[in-house]
């Protein structure tokens, strides 16, 4: 399968947090973010609720965020897109883990 780069511009600061955070739990960002995006397709939306009172405290970069999030979320039901199972999302995350033992 074909693959593509995904590009996005995060705080420095921030960007550590959540590698930190996503290493702890055994695994990098890049899979971070493609578990999100799969599971994002499992529930046929974003996998957290988002309201207007959440939406009213963002940052403009949150809120670009959002709306690339959103038209990703209207491609897949577009596409008729299907998510991963868990199974299919623990063998990634053990596969990440495997991959990062082997670059230490």
């Amino acid at each position: 399968m074909r693959t593509a780069v995904l590009q996005i511009r995060l705080e420095e600061d921030f960007k550590k947090q959540v590698s930190d955070l996503f290493d702890q739990m055994g695994m990098d960002l890049p899979t971070a973010v493609r578990i999100f995006f799969k599971q994002a397709l499992v529930e046929k939306g974003l996998p957290f609720k988002v309201n207007t009172r959440s939406a009213a405290s963002m940052s403009s970069e949150s809120i670009d965020l959002l709306a690339a999030m959103r038209a990703l979320n209207e491609e897949a039901h577009q596409n008729g897109v299907t998510g991963m199972s868990e199974e299919e999302i623990e063998a990634e995350i053990k596969a990440a883990r495997v991959e990062r033992k082997k670059r230490k």
